[in-house]
């Protein structure tokens, strides 16, 4: 009988110690990897970070930011995707944000168990990444870029900035897909507006400088660059191209009109990129990716280069200068 009782004591206190021991492991730090566009200075990635602090997250401390970046314009930007999506899954992070839709997809190529969150991708129903947004059902979920209306918008902004125009070029990516129910906005605008289109198409392996001066030969008196045309790395050339040739355009990104672009207005990246994190989260605390409704975005932003604008002999009606978000003089 004592032994019995000296066994029990023993595998007591064993079980003790042993859990005891078990609550002193310090908890694992979930690792978090960002692909895509991911530099130090992105203000994108700066917004992510962001909205991590909101959530009450202490980088190093309560999570940790594993980047792999491509800058946009860089010829190896796809094969250097797939490589550092590789990477993560072996480095076992606990989710991937993907911060483009090649970032998406060189994600789910990597990894069919990792939940992906995603960032800027145009339409991730059409384009088969999830199949719907209010149910994913994979382990993609995060913010859509589908904002199939701010194709009619730029149209409209650009001919009341410029009442008398009458051609307008626009630049899309036909290998893109997220661009084609955009353009339809754009082409449904230009019935009402009575304005001629001259569509202009730029692949990511052409030369975008030499097709958007195709766009002066055709002699379209103004023009629409749309989401993910991928000229982004051209930006500052095409800036001065048109202002060379006098030819007043509308880009999709802000950067655009940063880099001397007369005029910009889409989604708001900055807010998208901060509202990724609010999906880490969920599913940091075990929300499923296939159940988590994919968010489409709410808020846009226009800015207005006011410097170009003078250079071109263009006057910003006032009524266009109220709606701007942000006027760079």
């Amino acid at each position: 009988m004592k032994t019995i009782v000296r066994v029990l004591l023993i595998a007591v206190v064993l079980a003790l110690a042993e859990g005891f021991a078990a609550a002193q492991q310090p908890a694992k730090v979930p690792r978090i990897g960002i692909l895509g566009l991911a530099y130090p200075s992105s203000p994108f990635l700066q917004s992510f970070r962001q909205g991590l602090r909101e959530l009450g997250y202490i980088e190093g401390q309560d999570i940790i930011l594993e980047t792999r970046s491509s800058r946009s314009g860089d010829g190896q930007l796809d094969e250097r995707l797939h490589d550092f999506a590789a990477e993560m899954v072996r480095l076992q992070v606990n989710v991937i944000v993907a911060q483009s839709p090649p970032a998406t997809y060189a994600a789910m190529s990597a990894t069919k168990t990792i939940p992906i969150v995603m960032t800027f991708v145009g339409d991730p129903v059409a384009s088969g990444i999830v199949a719907s947004l209010e149910r994913p059902g994979g382990n993609v979920t995060g913010v859509s870029g589908l904002a199939t209306g701010v194709g009619g918008k730029m149209l409209e902004l650009l001919k009341e900035t410029v009442p008398g125009v009458s051609r307008v070029a626009v630049l899309w990516n036909p290998r893109s897909g997220n661009e084609s129910p955009i353009l339809k906005g754009v082409e449904d605008a230009a019935r009402s507006l009575r304005v001629e289109l001259q569509p202009v198409e730029v692949r990511p392996q052409d030369d975008f400088v030499g097709a958007f001066r195709s766009v002066t030969s055709r002699r379209a008196e103004a023009f629409i660059v749309l989401p993910v045309t991928g000229m982004g790395g051209n930006r500052r050339e095409i800036a001065e191209i048109a202002l060379k040739n006098q030819l007043p355009g509308i880009f999709w990104r802000e950067d655009y009109a940063e880099a001397g672009g007369l005029m910009s207005y889409g989604v708001n990246r900055s807010d998208a990129s901060r509202r990724a994190a609010y999906f880490v989260d969920k599913i940091l605390r075990g929300a499923k990716p296939a159940e988590l409704p994919v968010e489409t975005p709410m808020r846009f932003v226009l800015v207005i280069n006011l410097k170009t604008a003078k250079e071109i002999g263009i006057t910003i009606p006032p009524r266009v200068l109220a709606w701007a978000d942000r006027v760079i003089k």
